[in-house]
């Protein structure tokens, strides 16, 4: 009966510790291209961190859903509106709220364009 109760304690303790430093997982959607609203092209590719452990499968599940609003979100802007720093963050935080309506508030913590090209 004492060995179940210290394996318990053991396995709580374990799993207990896991939980205090999650694990970010962090899926990139590459090469996407948008034709903006004042006919520029661009593409860019971002980064879209994820809370949780089932972040990347809840994703996988959503990944055309997700890939087809940032596109449109990009659609939506003219050149001005995406060619500046702080263009760009203003359009990251955008992009964040957008992937959490989708997959639920709080699943992506951070989304990063890591590459962004104006054609």
């Amino acid at each position: 009966m004492s060995l179940v109760v210290v394996l318990l304690l053991t396995v709580m303790v374990v799993f207990w510790r896991q939980d205090r430093h999650p694990v970010r997982e962090t899926v990139r959607l590459s090469m996407l291209q948008a034709k903006l609203n004042d006919g520029v092209q661009c593409e860019f590719t971002a980064d879209i961190e994820l809370a949780g452990r089932w972040g990347r499968f809840a994703f996988g599940l959503r990944e055309n859903t997700v890939r087809a609003m940032l596109i449109d979100i990009v659609r939506a802007k003219s050149r001005y509106m995406v060619s500046t720093n702080t263009a760009r963050e203003s359009l990251r935080h955008e992009m964040l709220r957008a992937v959490n309506g989708v997959m639920g508030q709080g699943s992506a913590t951070a989304v990063r364009l890591s590459r962004f090209e104006l054609l």
